[in-house]
Formats: C-alpha cells, sequence, structure tokens
C-alpha cells in the first residue's frame, strides 16, 4: 500500500517514516500542502496522513483538493486537542479517519486497519441498518452501515421513533467497518441519543472505531452513551 503522509513537523514525519516503513508500507513525506498534493498526483497513494494544521494550505484544503482529483485515497486526518470545528468540516469532506496528536501507536495501528478494509469494499456506501427486533423489555440492537447524513434521516429516525422503543431497556449500536459520518449525520445521532435517553433507556455504543471516539467525546456523546470500542488491531 501506497501512503503520503503531509506535516510542517519534522519529527512527525520521521516518526510517519519509521512506523510505516517497518510495517512494510511505501512511504512518501512532504512538509507542507502543495508538495503533498503533487506527490498524491506522481504517487496515486492507497491513503493519505495529512496534519490539519499547516502553514500555508492547510489540511482542510489538502484535503478538498484530493477529492477533487480522479483518485480515491483514505484519507486519515491530524487533528490537535479539541478542535471540534475542523474535525467537523474534515468530515463533511469526506475524510476517512482521524488521528489525534501526539499519535499514539494504537491510533496509528487502527487507522491503518481500517483503511485495509475499507478498500476492499465499494465506494460511496448508503447509510443502512440492521435491526435485531428484542422481546418485550429486551435489547434493541442496530448494526450500522454506511454513511449517517442528512440524507439518512428517515431512515434513521425510523428505526428509533418513540414507538419502536416502548417497552425497550437498552440501545445497542453496533458500528460496521463501513461506517462513517459527517456534521449532519452527529446531529441526528445526538438528537436521538437525547430523545433516548430522556425515556431512560440505557445506551451502548460497541465496536465503536478507535479514531472515531476522539469525534465522539468532543460532541459530548460520552455523557450519554457508553462506549465499548473494537478490538485493538494486532
Amino acid at each position: 500500500m501506497k501512503i503520503i503522509v503531509i506535516d510542517d513537523e519534522k519529527p512527525t514525519l520521521s516518526m510517519f517514516k519509521l512506523f510505516l516503513t517497518a510495517y512494510g508500507y511505501d512511504v512518501h513525506i512532504a512538509e507542507d500542502g502543495e508538495t503533498g498534493l503533487s506527490l498524491c498526483r506522481k504517487v496515486q497513494p492507497d491513503m493519505v496522513f495529512t496534519d490539519i494544521k499547516m502553514p500555508g494550505m492547510d489540511g482542510l484544503e489538502v484535503l478538498a483538493r484530493i477529492r477533487k482529483m480522479d483518485l480515491s485515497p483514505e484519507v486519515v486526518v491530524i487533528t490537535g486537542h479539541g478542535d471540534m470545528e475542523k474535525a467537523l468540516r474534515a468530515l463533511d469532506l469526506g475524510a476517512s479517519d482521524f488521528i489525534n496528536k501526539p499519535v499514539e501507536r494504537d491510533a496509528l495501528n487502527a487507522a491503518l486497519c481500517r483503511a485495509e478494509k475499507r478498500r476492499q469494499m465499494p465506494g460511496h456506501l448508503p447509510f443502512d441498518m440492521k435491526v435485531s427486533h428484542p422481546p418485550s423489555g429486551g435489547t434493541l440492537e442496530l448494526t450500522l452501515h454506511g454513511r449517517l447524513s442528512a440524507p439518512a434521516a428517515f431512515l434513521w429516525r425510523s428505526c428509533l421513533d418513540t414507538a419502536a422503543l416502548q417497552e425497550i431497556s437498552k440501545v445497542v449500536l453496533t458500528f460496521e467497518d463501513s461506517f462513517s459520518i459527517d456534521s449532519s449525520g452527529i446531529s441526528l445521532l445526538m438528537e436521538q441519543l437525547r430523545s433516548i435517553e430522556k425515556s431512560g433507556i440505557g445506551i451502548v455504543f460497541n465496536a465503536l472505531p478507535y479514531n472515531y471516539i476522539k469525534i465522539f467525546q468532543m460532541a459530548g456523546m460520552e455523557k450519554i452513551a457508553a462506549f465499548f470500542p473494537e478490538p485493538s488491531p494486532v
């Protein structure tokens, strides 16, 4: 797999180069957005890591331009602590994943594992859910696939309306590898979580992708739902 890393901090580039090369990937590095985009045209990578804050062209502009190219790499945005606004903008631009600085080995491994799996899937999967209907007083289990965004609002709300939740004690949301979300999807998710919480129903996020945890924490979802992360990659 060919990977490009774009970051204006040389120690970060060196760390990525060291780890990714040791994993056997074909790694290319760039210290600014323009150089990174030139590399994308030349190398045609399978995956791009880009810092969100850089002098000149920032990571959001890099992401937007990559999405306009005749390329479809997995793009992982490297964010700073609490950078919620830019993280949401990256989601809307089609970011595949997130890693927070300082970069942790587990977060890097999780991003690589998800990228490998997502490369085997069709692009632009529409949102869908597999619903497990429980007996009275049981657990409603929803397995989420594809991209949760504004067009999926009716389907999403129909499975979690008041009638569907009668006599339910717990709602478990399981996140498949194909799952992705944008800012409108975050709003839909929060809207339903608050409604469920008011009904006194427990909420669990199961197999939550490692690198979505930070985004959902920044959105305040951890105060409403119990998080159970996906197993760490070996």
